[in-house]
């Protein structure tokens, strides 16, 4: 199964909030990095989730990467999110520019294909 790492607290659009653990202020428009590194040395998948603020919303897959190759970013992300992939257990995805709808909690994943 999947095994949670990180969880980052929500990404409040124009609030003060948290991503990737980090401090930070979003502003609509602003470029955001979400930042997630892997613990396991061996060969892992990684995912970054978003569960959006609506209530009874249910969590959104947003990338999927395997080591060393391409980002597959799902396709309703696809317009604003990029990602260069998975390199050295390390996924990091560039929202650009932000919007209102961005706004929700973005958990890191990883899983063992074991």
């Amino acid at each position: 199964g999947r095994i949670w790492r990180h969880c980052c607290s929500p990404l409040l659009t124009g609030h003060r909030g948290t991503s990737s653990l980090q401090n930070t202020i979003v502003r609509l428009g602003d470029t955001v990095t979400l930042e997630c590194s892997a613990s396991g040395k061996d060969f892992v998948n990684m995912y970054w989730y978003k569960l959006p603020v609506e209530k009874d919303a249910s969590m959104q897959l947003v990338v999927y990467s395997v080591e060393g190759g391409k980002a597959d970013i799902e396709k309703e992300f696809k317009n604003r999110f990029q990602s260069s992939g998975t390199r050295n257990n390390h996924l990091s995805v560039k929202i650009q520019p932000a919007l209102l709808n961005d706004t929700g909690t973005y958990f890191c994943a990883e899983s063992n294909p074991q």
